[in-house]
């Protein structure tokens, strides 16, 4: 019997666009961590760029998801972006209730204290 727990389509779940703005000097790669060690990438960004994607948040468990395509939900586990100046992780707010309709990420290096990419406003 096939998996059956797969959960399709948008119904009950919020769009949400999310943002991320490269202000360092090199290219930075981004990528979703999904459920069950599963990973997607979502594009290149480079310096002075950005990339722009939906996520989908579903108001009942709080769980981002990306959509496959079939339409089936991915659940999110962690968006990481990784550059020249190393790798991190962009936190996403996850918890049940009404999600911010818009996430905005800024990108950048500290001399020499690795890549920080933090919330920018919503």
């Amino acid at each position: 019997m096939p998996y059956s727990g797969i959960i399709h389509g948008t119904d009950g779940a919020d769009p949400v666009e999310i943002t991320v703005t490269n202000a360092t000097p090199s290219a930075l790669n981004c990528e979703a961590a999904l459920a069950h060690w599963y990973s997607d990438k979502l594009g290149q960004v480079s310096p002075g760029a950005e990339l722009n994607l939906t996520l989908w948040h579903d108001r009942k468990t709080g769980v981002f998801n990306l959509m496959n395509a079939t339409d089936d939900r991915m659940p999110v586990e962690a968006l990481w972006c990784a550059g020249e100046a190393g790798r991190t992780r962009l936190t996403l707010p996850i918890a049940a209730g009404k999600a911010e309709a818009t996430l905005r990420y800024s990108c950048h290096a500290e001399n020499g204290a690795g890549l920080s990419c933090e919330v920018a406003g919503g």
